[in-house]
């Protein structure tokens, strides 16, 4: 008998549980499957985990039936699902929920229904009433739907109170995926052109059967793909029964076909700026070039430092780390790998994935929250057949089933948002750098203000944290004119000048600032909050009609923080 150990869907439970493969299933079910298995007096879904010897009980219960024929987890997603379990003292389920697409994974839910219009003897309150109403108009409803019609009024012990009562039914259920792949009816001439030129007289009865059937014929005579019928229609006029009427001649052909949801298809050529900037267009600064060679280095199969480095891109704003961004995954992609690049906020989303598209056209691939489940779905399957080979997005993204990983980039590495605050609760950019070790892959985290932590440990000289793995290694590192001799698996990488903006004597700078001590201006006599420099500078933008903006040092509730 076949035991295997499963993660299973239901919250807060955690741990993993040994089931049996009945003998249908000992073939088609591999780690990494999705299937369903009972669990107490439910039926929930789980993922395989792996294969076990011999199982944790003596009485196993069987694996029912498999969900998706192929993996939903590669071999890496599920490593990182416990070591992130273990560092974060999370379920391993709950971080394997992270990796499954919304729609897909479902949680047993309890079923509902009314048996009795009658409560012998009892007066029911207000929100039995509005249970009781509801199920009779709707029929049967499943628990969360049923939260989606009460909100936020707890109607669940009122249901309890009516099953007592023997005038609800209460079941255990689990709802089928909700997503699937999507298929529109397409036609294609079956025939050659001068077959059908030979069959255009003969279309039609009335005159306008006969115009709108060869509209249709001629119109996908000049198509030599298949071609969705609402094209049809909207060129010819045609309809349904008229296509089914070429189809029945064998003019034609008339199918189904499956089509992916792609959020990028949204984005054209024109906006996209496709041949106007070409990589070798852009020469790169010294800064620049010293970095990419280290990044690079590091790409290289015979690297001699440990494959998981990560590198800290401290870089100015408009130094152009975006563009070492963009020739690292170059890189990895000439070698036959993909790359998966962060940003903090969804809003930073679309100039992200224009720059990569312009770069990658056909190849980069969006994830983030605000897309539909079937765009979500869609774009996790084509990442896991190896279709995408660049994945952007916030830090959902970071969980695509990408096959074979080289490169991670995290943009704006010291943002908040990368972590998440709500369960299961983790930080994208330690997940980021412990999937990059996992996979044997290189961790770009760029910042232009980087997180004290990250630049302590990329110029501390000391051990590699092996994030709870037990092992750690000196990691041996010749400084190079841009990078900072540090150890501790963050080696620093700086690009202090802008290669965009004021440029003075050939040097692009930043914008002057002054540090205004507010003590001796008290000193002097001035008890405002405004320094007499930056009131003078007010004035004189004012005085040229320009604007200005002032950030005001405001935390929380406090209206006023001034430190003397």
């Amino acid at each position: 008998m076949v035991y295997v150990r499963v993660a299973v869907n239901v919250p807060a439970v955690s741990g993993e549980f040994d089931y049996h493969l009945p003998a249908e299933l000992e073939g088609p079910v591999a780690v990494g499957h999705l299937v369903t298995v009972p669990f107490g007096n439910q039926t929930v879904q789980g993922v395989v985990l792996e294969f076990v010897p011999q199982p944790a009980v003596a009485d196993t219960k069987p694996v029912l039936a498999l969900v998706d024929e192929t993996p939903v987890l590669t071999s890496p997603q599920i490593f990182l699902a416990r070591q992130l379990a273990e560092s974060t003292l999370n379920p391993v389920a709950a971080i394997v929920s992270l990796m499954i697409p919304p729609g897909l994974a479902q949680q047993a839910d309890t079923l509902y229904s009314v048996i009795s219009d009658q409560l012998s003897g009892k007066e029911q309150n207000t929100t039995q009433k509005r249970l009781l109403a509801l199920l009779k108009e709707r029929g049967p409803l499943r628990g969360r739907q049923i939260d989606r019609h009460f909100g936020p009024l707890d109607w669940r012990k009122a249901a309890q109170w009516l099953a007592r009562g023997g005038v609800l039914a209460s079941k255990p259920v689990l709802p089928p995926p909700t997503v699937h792949p999507k298929s529109i009816r397409v036609a294609q001439l079956a025939v050659t052109p001068e077959v059908a030129e030979a069959a255009m007289p003969e279309l039609g009865k009335t005159a306008a059967t006969l115009e709108r059937r060869q509209k249709a014929l001629r119109f996908l005579i000049h198509e030599p793909q298949a071609v969705a019928v609402s094209w049809v229609y909207a060129e010819s006029g045609c309809s349904l029964a008229d296509l089914q009427e070429l189809a029945e001649r064998e003019l034609i052909v008339v199918y189904e076909t499956e089509i992916f949801r792609d959020p990028l298809q949204k984005i054209g050529n024109r906006e996209l700026g496709i041949g106007k900037l070409g990589e070798a267009e852009l020469v790169l600064t010294p800064e620049q070039e010293a970095a990419l060679i280290e990044i690079l280095r590091a790409c290289q199969p015979t690297f001699d430092l440990r494959p998981s480095t990560a590198f800290l891109l401290h870089g100015v704003t408009g130094s152009g780390k975006t563009e070492i961004y963009l020739r690292a995954v170059a890189e990895t992609l000439r070698r036959g790998k993909q790359a998966i690049i962060l940003v903090p906020e969804i809003a930073l989303t679309p100039q992200t994935v224009r720059r990569f598209l312009a770069r990658f056209p056909g190849q980069v691939g969006l994830i983030h929250s605000k897309l539909s489940d079937g765009e979500r779905y869609d774009t996790w399957r084509r990442a896991r057949a190896g279709q995408l080979k660049v994945i952007i997005g916030a830090r959902s993204a970071l969980f695509a089933p990408l096959p074979n990983i080289g490169l991670i980039v995290a943009d704006e590495c010291h943002d908040h948002s990368y972590y998440q605050s709500e369960p299961p609760f983790y930080h994208a950019i330690r997940a980021a750098q412990l999937y990059a070790q996992i996979c044997g892959a290189v961790c770009v985290l760029g910042s232009a203000t980087p997180p004290v932590e990250l630049k302590y440990l990329a110029l501390t000289p000391g051990p590699s944290p092996d994030f709870g793995r037990g092992e750690s290694a000196p990691t041996p590192f010749t400084p190079s004119p841009v990078s900072g001799g540090g150890g501790r698996g963050v080696r620093a990488l700086s690009l202090p000048n802008r290669v965009v903006g004021a440029q003075t004597d050939g040097v692009f700078s930043l914008p002057p600032v002054s540090i205004v001590d507010m003590r001796e201006e008290l000193k002097t006599g001035n008890r405002g909050i405004f320094s007499r420099e930056l009131a003078e500078s007010l004035a004189e933008t004012l005085e040229r009609g320009e604007q200005a903006i002032l950030f005001l040092n405001r935390r929380g509730t406090a209206t006023y923080v001034f430190c003397r």
